[in-house]
């Protein structure tokens, strides 16, 4: 055979659960506190346009992230438009699937969901509520 036997890059769980500990150690360590809020109510989910027209947050689930563009905010900021006041804040955040698996209950759900919030507590000084766009599925090993 061509390559090593001495060297297993896919089935050694021991590895792949050391690279697991060191991205969530190093997102406690550089992370942030923030809170998780599914949104409860599922069944008014409009599955053709992909939105929900009546959202509850009725839990908050605390979890640490990476905001991996905390330095500035992506987006088009605050502007003016015929139908009032838009803010178009974004920011990008890493969490582990760990932590999420720990914390979060797993019997409706195993990852983020795209229109569930984030409130990050620290940011504009009282905090700032996110809702998620997009969740990166692909990403390798443990962050989204």
């Amino acid at each position: 055979m061509a390559t090593s036997q001495y060297f297993n890059n896919y089935d050694n769980k021991n590895e792949q659960r050391l690279i697991e500990d060191i991205i969530t150690e190093s997102i406690k360590i550089m992370g942030v506190d923030c809170f998780y809020l599914p949104n409860d109510n599922d069944v008014a989910r409009d599955l053709l346009f992909g939105e929900d027209p009546v959202k509850k947050f009725q839990t908050a689930f605390p979890l640490e992230m990476y905001l991996s563009n905390a330095s500035e905010y992506m987006g088009d900021r605050e502007f003016f438009t015929k139908f009032g006041l838009e803010i178009r804040n974004s920011i990008n955040v890493i969490v582990s699937k760990r932590s999420f698996s720990q914390r979060v209950p797993q019997n409706t759900f195993t990852r983020p969901r795209e229109g569930d919030l984030i409130y990050v507590p620290f940011l504009n000084g009282t905090g700032e509520l996110y809702e998620i766009k997009f969740t990166n599925q692909n990403k390798d090993m443990t962050a989204w």
